[in-house]
């Protein structure tokens, strides 16, 4: 990418972050019912899906595309936090772990077919 795409890129994601900020506290809020909804189905994984998909539907029928946006920000911050920590506690990277989830999904693709 040249320099100069590269600046306007990085301008653009700055006005849409801080345009995105005054939903940032109840994008938290949203992301941390939706995870509690999500990791108590452990029991049964199939519905992790679809509650997750019933709490982003929710809140962009209830909220808009904005809402939206700044809960899809807060649950790729909360992800980015959980592989740090995860490969943390673990002693492997974080791209390891990430290579590992990759790999799983291939496999799962694989059984499928």
């Amino acid at each position: 990418m040249d320099p100069l795409a590269r600046r306007k890129m990085i301008a653009h994601v700055q006005v849409e972050r801080q345009r995105l900020l005054p939903e940032h506290e109840e994008a938290t809020r949203t992301t941390i019912e939706m995870l509690r909804a999500s990791t108590s189905s452990v029991d049964d994984p199939r519905l992790v899906p679809c509650l997750n998909l019933a709490h982003l539907l929710g809140t962009r029928n209830t909220y808009g595309d904005d809402r939206l946006m700044a809960l899809a920000l807060s649950v790729a911050n909360w992800a980015t936090t959980a592989i740090n920590d995860l490969a943390h506690h673990t002693g492997r990277t974080p791209q390891q772990i990430l290579d590992q989830y990759e790999t799983d999904v291939i496999a799962d693709q694989e059984d499928l077919a």
